[in-house]
């Protein structure tokens, strides 16, 4: 496993040279998001070095501040987007049984890059969307180097770290179709990060199965559940969908959401126009936050007379 000297990673444009550029957050404790919400000062010491570098290192003298905060990887870097779907324990289900019936191969699906957007920026919901958009927060795995055909033991040496995505879905999209990608393929659909988690570092994530989150709407707590739920585990994931493919550097794997879905609560709660959506992890993930922005359906011209 490539040892990095990060433990927690963010992307920004720095206030002192209007350039974008990677780097640790100079208080271990602080939660980016949350503190990029409310406008507080962030001080960053920046990353010398690509962070898929074994080589790159901490800034020993230089500190910036965060401008903007963008996502932990540009789209230019992100190689896929996967998704598992279906992939916790629900209410009532018990833990054996429910692991002995699982799909012999995770549920997957994938997808565009252009649905990747940052910390604090719109999801926007189209028209053709309105009536039933849904969030989802999910733990995401960032693969370091490529590989394929890994075994579950190696597979979390191919690991670079962990972040936070909320895999916003279209729920009347799903309902029409068994094939999930398009109800999930909308710009803006996939906001993740704000902070890298480092899996080889002392202070990282060790063991992504035990990794607590949440997601709250309007400040509702609507899903407060645990990894460690999850029907497939990320070493197996990983292995699993190594198996005759390529996972490349800077592939994304969306591990699937816990219990508390809108479209399963009654009433049924969907993201409108002005809300705002908040995934929480533990671990040093923090909080990704976005607001939610109907798109205006443009108005037809009218015929002439």
């Amino acid at each position: 496993m490539m040892q990095t000297s990060w433990h927690r990673l963010i992307r920004f444009i720095a206030a002192q040279d209007g350039r974008e550029h990677y780097g640790q957050p100079v208080d271990d404790d602080l939660d980016v998001g949350q503190a990029y919400h409310e406008r507080a000062s962030i001080r960053v010491r920046p990353l010398v070095g690509s962070p898929f570098s074994a080589s790159a290192t901490l800034s020993p003298d230089v500190v910036l501040t965060v401008q903007t905060l963008l996502c932990p990887l540009p789209p230019n870097e992100v190689r896929t987007i996967r998704g598992l779907g279906a992939n916790f324990i629900q209410p009532g289900q018990d833990r054996i049984d429910a692991l002995s019936k699982r799909t012999p191969i995770p549920i997957v699906f994938y997808k565009p890059l252009t649905t990747i957007s940052s910390p604090s920026t719109p999801i926007v919901i189209p028209p053709c969307a309105a009536d039933e958009s849904d969030y989802e927060a999910e733990l995401v795995v960032v693969v370091s180097r490529t590989c394929k055909d890994v075994s579950p033991a190696n597979a979390l040496q191919h690991v670079l770290g962990y972040t936070l995505s909320n895999d916003v879905t279209a729920r009347s999209r799903m309902k029409a179709a068994s094939q999930w990608g398009l109800c999930k393929s909308f710009d803006t659909w996939f906001p993740f990060g704000p902070v890298l988690v480092s899996a080889s570092h002392r202070l990282g994530i060790s063991n992504p199965d035990n990794v607590h989150l949440q997601l709250h709407l309007n400040g509702n707590l609507l899903q407060d559940g645990n990894t460690a739920d999850m029907l497939w585990k990320v070493a197996e994931t990983v292995s699993e969908l190594s198996k005759g493919t390529t996972l490349e550097a800077g592939s994304l794997i969306s591990m699937g959401t816990p219990p508390g879905e809108g479209f399963k609560r009654s009433p049924p709660v969907f993201l409108r126009d002005g809300d705002l959506a908040v995934v929480k992890g533990s671990n040093g993930l923090g909080s990704l936050i976005n607001p939610v922005q109907a798109q205006i359906q443009p108005a037809l011209p009218k015929p002439r007379l």
